[in-house]
């Protein structure tokens, strides 16, 4: 049965012939790229030239200009300089791993007692978790603990590790809300609205951390041997390829096609990658998903320890067991794609929002299933794994449709939820689902139609003669390609 609705709505960025012009005389380049560049508001000669020449030299801003940047500085230098053991706590994602590698690597460098730590997503979760660091605590006995990719929200977290005699440092790139944690150093560009750091992803972050640690310690060049690892988690993240983000993803391209670490290279020999011609938009389709199919699988240690070693040998064990993982979790992902769509089609009356579990669903695949459910049927769509009476969902959103915010108006039925706009996490008791799902639909059924729209983005419009070999080639001028 088809969802609210099928189409897709497309919208024609308005162009400036003017501008075109001006951008073709200046910059050399032909008008098909002048016409897309002008179309994405890029007017003058100066900002084409910037656009078409992305630098960290000239693009990369101060450290010290994101929020708690500084006092976070102050706090690790001073566990480097007492020999202080450090744990430096990440995520499961792509992000995650890639901030947690590049900081540890980067401390090491600097003479740091480093151990890295990445929570495992199905007994541990996300973030700073009682479970998680107990066995930080239990495994390396830390007097700090940095985190990275995650912390922003984790106020009664660090109030308990204070009380264990631990001091902590966060370090996040997440939207700040009520449980912010006090007494301790917190950087994150998003704790200022304007910041020109914004739109980092928290590798990003952490490598503005590594930097300004390599500054305070004789090693202002040392941040830049870990570009190429940040770049994997800005894009896995999908964060947006402007200014700071566009240079970095640039340098770590550059770097990654003439790498040495043994991690890449490997991944890229099991992927099938020519590492010598890879480009910022071949990364989702073959290193990332393959770093990501263990955070799914959990089995993250694979992935991680894959990034960080330094053995040619051992980086070739553990690509080829990454391999395995991914095999398996396409394997797992098509079962359950097969069994919840069969349960969609059961029971789904075109309303405009699906709700559906599964006793014993994956938990590590639901939130890719879900977005198959959203792109077949063109509404909102939430999958719950249930086990012990427990159901948690993963959601994914349509068109302009915030379903964190019509999750948020149904929270009296939920454990827990969270997430953005376009994607949630959702906790209930399995009892409560049937009630979940009516509510939803009632904050749907609210919503005007053209919100269920998706929206697709014309950027200009070409004529046939100009539809040439040469003028598509010149597109990859503007690399790197990505969001925005």
């Amino acid at each position: 049965m088809p969802g609210l609705a099928d189409s897709r709505r497309w919208d024609i960025l308005p162009g400036d012939a003017s501008a075109e012009r001006a951008l073709m005389e200046g910059c050399h380049v032909p008008a098909i790229v002048a016409r897309t560049l002008a179309a994405r508001g890029i007017a003058t000669v100066e900002e084409a030239r910037r656009f078409l020449t992305p630098s960290l030299e000239r693009d990369w801003a101060d450290p010290l200009l994101i929020p708690g940047m500084g006092e976070a500085a102050d706090r690790v230098e001073r566990a480097l300089d007492a020999g202080e053991s450090i744990a430096v706590f990440g995520d499961f994602d792509v992000d995650g791993m890639s901030a947690t590698c590049l900081l540890t690597l980067a401390l090491r460098e600097l003479g740091g007692r480093v151990q890295p730590y990445i929570p495992n997503r199905f007994g541990e979760g996300y973030g700073l978790s009682r479970d998680a660091l107990a066995r930080v605590i239990e495994g390396c006995h830390p007097d700090l603990i940095v985190t990275v990719d995650n912390g922003i929200a984790s106020k009664a977290e660090v109030d308990w590790l204070k009380t264990q005699g631990i001091d902590v440092v966060v370090t996040d790139h997440h939207e700040p809300a009520e449980l912010v944690p006090e007494g301790v150093p917190v950087t994150d560009p998003k704790l200022e609205e304007h910041n020109v750091s914004r739109e980092l992803a928290g590798a990003g972050v952490a490598l503005k951390l590594a930097q300004e640690l390599g500054r305070r310690k004789g090693e202002p060049k040392l941040w830049r041997a870990y570009t190429e690892v940040a770049t994997l988690g800005t894009i896995s993240d999908m964060m947006l390829l402007a200014g700071e983000n566009r240079a970095l993803v640039a340098d770590g391209i550059a770097c990654m096609r003439n790498t040495r670490r043994p991690g890449i290279v490997a991944l890229a020999a099991t992927a099938g990658v020519d590492l010598a011609t890879i480009t910022s938009d071949d990364l989702p389709f073959s290193l990332i998903p393959r770093l990501n199919a263990a955070g799914r699988m959990g089995t993250t240690d694979v992935a991680f320890d894959l990034l960080l070693t330094s053995d040619p040998a051992r980086a070739a064990q553990l690509a080829a067991r990454l391999e395995q993982v991914n095999t398996e979790r396409r394997e797992i992902e098509a079962q359950l794609t097969d069994e919840a769509m069969a349960k969609v089609e059961a029971t789904y009356d075109g309303g405009r929002v699906i709700v559906v579990g599964g006793e014993g669903w994956h938990e590590g695949v639901k939130g890719i299933v879900a977005s198959r459910i959203t792109n077949r049927y063109h509404v909102p769509a939430i999958l719950f794994s249930i086990s012990d009476g427990i159901a948690r969902g993963s959601g994914r959103s349509v068109g302009s449709v915030d379903l964190f915010h019509a999750v948020e108006q149904c929270s009296d039925e939920l454990v827990r939820f969270g997430g953005h706009a376009g994607a949630v996490g959702v906790t209930c008791d399995a009892a409560s689902l049937d009630s979940f799902r009516q509510s939803l639909e009632d904050v749907m059924d609210a919503l005007p139609e053209e919100e269920f729209e998706d929206r697709g983005e014309v950027t200009a419009l070409v004529g046939l003669d100009e539809m040439t070999v040469e003028n598509i080639d010149a597109l990859e001028v503007m690399q790197p390609f990505g969001q925005g």
